[in-house]
């Protein structure tokens, strides 16, 4: 009972998403749709929610910041540099409330709103749209990476959605008896014919999407954004479909290790030192590292059948444990979990060995045992 319930918790989150994908296009082409009300509802809580978590989880770095992977490791958390660059961040944030808020109000307020403000809404949706698709576009290139997939279902349910009720509302609107009013000017009849025209809307609202988004461009431009920001943020980017740049190549680390696996923390917090060589690769290494590999190097030296045994129980229990450590939150609390054993190591190297922090500085250097000997 207790493994079901901790499948259907893992389960149930990553299913709910394609759930409401498959009902949303049903509403989409059925007339006689589902609960779509709280549909479109969850769509929205839940699809803001799933990016910022995965987006989070992600850790994303911009493109010339060198990441630090594990060997052989070709995708996932860490992996990637972030699809939008973080200075661009607030323009594309703008953007994206600007289409989420121009859908709900729309979506609750329908055909109690005045022509002109649907129009303006549906504007607002169109840049939605747009942002929707070039989201879509640059995500594309690194499908193979399934958590990736579930970056592209909020855009195009969110797109879904924003044809279904431009479709309601432009329906609804031409059977509705509206009363025909003449305007001595003839501007003046001109827009309360074309307004009164449902199916001109569609034309209009992306017409006028083009000077919103440059009033939009305008107000950004006063609170520090650049006036190319929109394609900045996608292009100034690796690893994706409209980047352009070349990103410094990875550190590789070893994902057998707690310490290792720790370095992914913040600096300021695992402060690193220097690179070194492991199985030909080079590694970022810290003081805790060295310690650490100080105190397995001495009990191999010394006590080879107690190094066997430590090592045969750490890659039982430890290795699967830092297979989960994928964040740089989590590495920044792995890394403070193992202070106190690295302090043990060090009690233990200078009650034992004759030149500790000798045995410390030389961890993970290519010539490590011709210095011993010295």
């Amino acid at each position: 009972m207790g493994g079901f319930l901790i499948l259907s918790l893992i389960v149930f989150p990553l299913g709910l998403p394609w759930i409401l994908t498959i009902i949303n296009t049903i509403n989409l082409v059925s007339k006689n749709k589902i609960k779509e009300d709280i549909i479109d509802l969850l769509i929205i809580i839940l699809g803001i929610i799933f990016t910022i978590l995965l987006y989070s989880y992600n850790s994303y770095k911009d493109y010339n910041i060198q990441l630090a992977i594990s060997y052989g490791q070709t995708g996932g958390g860490g992996f990637y540099h972030a699809p939008i660059l973080w200075n661009s961040m607030p323009t594309i944030i703008t953007l994206a409330i600007i289409g989420i808020v121009s859908y709900i109000i729309v979506r609750i307020k329908k055909l109690d709103l005045p022509p002109l403000i649907i129009v303006l809404s549906m504007s607002g949706m169109v840049i939605g749209i747009i942002l929707s698709m070039i989201w879509i576009y640059q995500i594309s290139k690194n499908l193979q990476d399934f958590l990736n997939v579930y970056y592209l279902l909020f855009p195009i349910n969110y797109i879904i959605c924003v044809i279904r009720i431009c479709k309601e509302i432009i329906y609804k609107f031409d059977n509705l008896q509206k009363e025909k009013k003449e305007y001595n000017n003839k501007i003046l009849n001109l827009c309360s014919k074309t307004l009164n025209n449902s199916s001109t809307w569609p034309g209009l609202a992306i017409l006028l999407a083009i000077p919103m988004l440059i009033i939009i461009v305008s107000i950004l431009i006063l609170c520090g954004q650049r006036p190319d920001e929109i394609i900045r943020a996608f292009t100034e980017t690796s690893d994706w479909k409209l980047s352009t740049k070349i990103s410094p190549p990875p550190i590789e680390y070893d994902a057998h290790y707690l310490c290792t696996v720790s370095l992914r923390g913040h600096k300021e917090l695992v402060k690193p030192i220097r690179y070194g060589i492991r199985k030909n690769n080079r590694i970022v290494v810290n003081r805790q590292l060295c310690v650490a590999n100080a105190f397995e190097d001495y009990i191999q030296e010394k006590l080879p059948r107690t190094h066997h045994f430590i090592r045969y129980i750490y890659d039982k229990y430890g290795y699967p444990i830092s297979k989960h450590i994928n964040t740089v939150r989590a590495a920044d609390i792995t890394y403070i979990l193992m202070k106190p054993l690295e302090y043990f190591f060090v009690v233990f190297l200078y009650l034992f060995d004759k030149k500790p922090e000798n045995r410390i500085a030389v961890q993970y250097l290519p010539n490590k045992k011709e210095i011993m000997k010295r």
